[in-house]
């Protein structure tokens, strides 16, 4: 119509009215979106919107420029809602040149032409939003991919250099610095990773950074921490089977806490059956340590859960030595006196009273005193000195490795 076609002639006017309204919102007004660049783009715009509403053809130069303004602007980090409320004032700064140019006469027509115009703004918005999102979707799978690869580095890495772990610390949203939460998972059998990914889930609904990395036969978690270890972390971490490293204070210390997570969890597969459910009791929960110092991994298992089988994972050639050493006169034993015995040895370590080991075993507390004494006399190892104990546990765990 006409009045479209004046208002062609004065199209800077309607640049320079949209680029003074669009300064307003936030990252315009930063500068986040070079003013050459808003402005060659507002003038695409209104061309393009001049012509959709004359009913006159948009060459293929123009047709695209809503698209790329959308992915331009995902590119820059403008947030969308900024975005959709730039591009809406395009409706705004038109509506307002077209009654401030309409004659008299032109008021009817123009009261009649509100919707088209309206609607060719918003199908012109939905074609911005469309880009921005596919590129918005495009950006996370590249910085997920840059963050997967800067991350593998740094875990395999026995010495990252500063400036690796300044990297990867712009890549988690961390601060180099900052204490963080290690956990694994296997990957395989089991549900251990999917778990592990669902508490990532549940550990970024508040904004927390967290980042969770397939190492091939583990899931790690990274999360920012600021709680403490024990009841936090299993709180944190409750129905996920996984190894739990030490708090990392620090981008630097990473490498470490995350191989011993790897580390924990690989100790503990299925638990050994513990002797008391059989009998009655409930066996162990939450990950918390059997009698043997084995857990079932139904629930996180920290370092202080962990030192005893740690340790028997570690004893390398030696750990032949210790199981003779500490359990080698039982060999003279029958194996159901021996079965015996180690039952009562185990239930007495992990409670340490007499009494309730002989109601968990459905015995006389004096049969519980007598295999005590017995398992002493032929081991040369009393289960209720501290110390001995302690000892008798590393030598069940190391004799229960494969």
């Amino acid at each position: 119509m006409a009045l479209v076609g004046r208002l062609r002639d004065d199209a800077d006017v309607l640049v320079a009215e949209f680029t003074a309204r669009v300064r307003a919102i936030g990252p315009y007004r930063r500068g986040v979106v070079p003013t050459e660049r808003l402005v060659a783009d507002a003038d695409l715009t209104f061309q393009y919107l001049l012509r959709r509403l004359a009913g006159r053809p948009v060459p293929d130069w123009l047709d695209g420029i809503g698209p790329a303004i959308g992915r331009d602007r995902a590119r820059r980090g403008v947030p969308l809602n900024d975005l959709l409320t730039a591009v809406r004032l395009d409706f705004r700064v038109l509506w307002a040149a077209l009654r401030e140019r309409a004659a008299p006469a032109d008021e009817p027509l123009l009261v009649a032409r509100v919707e088209s115009v309206w609607q060719a703004v918003e199908e012109y918005t939905t074609q911005i939003q469309l880009a921005y999102q596919a590129e918005a979707a495009l950006l996370a799978r590249e910085r997920q991919g840059e963050r997967t690869m800067l991350v593998a580095a740094l875990l395999s890495s026995a010495d990252p250099s500063p400036e690796q772990i300044a990297t990867v610390a712009v890549a988690l949203g961390v601060d180099t610095r900052d204490s963080l939460l290690v956990a694994a998972a296997r990957n395989d059998p089991g549900e251990g990773g999917r778990r592990l990914r669902q508490a990532a889930d549940r550990l970024g609904a508040d904004g927390r950074p967290v980042h969770v990395q397939s190492t091939g036969p583990h899931s790690v978690l990274l999360a920012r921490w600021e709680g403490g270890v024990g009841a936090p972390v299993r709180a944190a971490l409750a129905g996920v089977p996984c190894g739990v490293g030490p708090i990392a204070r620090g981008l630097a210390a990473l490498p470490r806490c995350a191989r011993l997570a790897c580390e924990i969890v690989d100790l503990f597969g299925d638990p050994e059956p513990d002797p008391g459910a059989a009998a009655g009791g409930e066996p162990g929960r939450d990950g918390r340590p059997g009698l043997d110092g084995r857990v079932g991994l139904d629930g996180p298992v920290e370092l202080a859960d962990s030192w005893v089988p740690l340790a028997a994972a570690r004893l390398a050639d030696a750990r032949g030595d210790l199981v003779d050493s500490v359990l080698g006169g039982l060999a003279e034993i029958s194996d159901s006196e021996r079965a015996r015995l180690l039952e009562t040895v185990r239930h007495y370590a992990a409670r340490g009273v007499i009494g309730e080991v002989a109601t968990r075993m459905y015995c006389h507390r004096n049969t519980v005193l007598n295999r005590l004494r017995r398992f002493a006399d032929l081991t040369a190892h009393d289960p209720t000195v501290p110390a001995e104990a302690a000892t008798i546990l590393l030598a069940l765990r190391a004799a229960s490795q494969p």
